[in-house]
């Protein structure tokens, strides 16, 4: 059995939010979002998966999967107008049955894709809403340039996402 779908297109569309633009952005917020703007751009520079994989069929497993995957790349653009775009490595992830091993594996189509749609921040509570689709809603810790969070990608588990300001 194969089945393709866009893995990270999907679960990395998942960032957003920020304060008012004359908050204070100086010195460390004991990563309480409420008191650093998110407005800016920003880009993933590491992305950790709870359990090791070998996406890039090079006999070697591992948890970082930008090293997996290092054509990888998701920047997004947070506006102080509630509303972001994001660009974003099309991805197609193949999951395949090998005898009693399920087999995952993916690769980059050279395509960038471009998300957009609005957010909102309540304390650590941010909830995007991708155009078209559902609301989703993340736990964020942000200290000063860094800003992380834990989501759940298909096929993966828990994967922690870093973004860091550009």
């Amino acid at each position: 059995m194969k089945t393709n779908f866009f893995l990270f297109a999907i679960s990395f569309a998942l960032f957003f939010s920020s304060c008012s633009s004359d908050d204070d952005n100086s010195g460390d917020n004991g990563g309480d979002p409420t008191t650093v703007s998110l407005v800016g751009t920003w880009k993933l520079t590491a992305a950790t998966a709870a359990q090791s994989v070998d996406l890039n069929m090079d006999g070697t497993v591992s948890d970082n999967l930008l090293e997996e995957l290092p054509c990888f790349e998701d920047t997004i653009m947070v506006n102080d107008d509630n509303t972001y775009d994001q660009n974003v490595e099309e991805v197609v992830v193949n999951v395949e049955m090998v005898g009693p091993l399920v087999v995952v594996t993916a690769d980059c189509t050279g395509t960038t894709l471009n998300e957009t749609g609005t957010w909102s921040l309540d304390g650590d509570k941010l909830t995007f809403t991708p155009t078209g689709m559902d609301p989703k809603e993340v736990t964020i810790t942000l200290i000063e340039t860094t800003l992380s969070f834990t989501d759940a990608v298909e096929d993966l588990g828990d994967v922690a996402l870093v973004f860091t300001r550009q």
